[in-house]
């Protein structure tokens, strides 16, 4: 019998990369489509052809936050986070510190101390400045998204929608 060469098995294993990467994608697409807001999302996109990839533009989003992340818990935080900031800095300013006003209040619930308002806050506030600056052109509402852990590296999955460039004012 003839041997397969390491190249065909490096192949193999990203074929099947792909696919279980392809049915985490369909999962989170069910998900959102039995969710409350399912009928809302019928132009959600997932892999855009010819386009860039939601799960590597989050991925290079929280790039510089990934140093302080110890566990897959630590890192789904981060990207609830990051998501949360992403998608703020795509309503219009005077708009958008009232919304942040009612995600901290809610996110924080039962965590009374004024501290970690003021940290939500800054965090908040810092990864929606690297939106508008780094990410400005990209408006794309992200609906939701999916982390698996494959137990030697971690796969994100992207949910979005295509927004009006007139909601996101970038030029903040």
């Amino acid at each position: 019998m003839a041997r397969k060469s390491k190249g065909f098995g490096e192949i193999l294993n990203q074929e099947r990369a792909n696919k279980n990467h392809q049915k985490e994608l369909e999962k989170l697409q069910q998900k959102i489509r039995e969710g409350p807001l399912g009928d809302k999302f019928a132009n959600m996109v997932t892999n855009p052809k010819g386009g860039v990839k939601m799960s590597e533009v989050l991925e290079e989003f929280v790039e510089p936050y990934l140093a302080f992340i110890d566990n897959s818990s630590e890192r789904e935080n981060l990207l609830k986070v990051a998501v949360t900031a992403w998608n703020l800095a795509l309503i219009p300013k005077n708009a958008r510190q009232s919304t942040i006003d009612k995600f901290i209040k809610k996110g924080l619930k039962g965590n009374d101390p004024l501290i970690q308002q003021q940290d939500m806050r800054e965090i908040l506030d810092e990864l929606i400045a690297r939106k508008l600056e780094l990410f400005a052109k990209n408006t794309r509402f992200i609906i939701d998204f999916q982390l698996e852990d494959t137990g030697k590296e971690f796969h994100i999955s992207v949910a979005s929608i295509l927004l009006d460039p007139i909601v996101s004012d970038s030029a903040d």
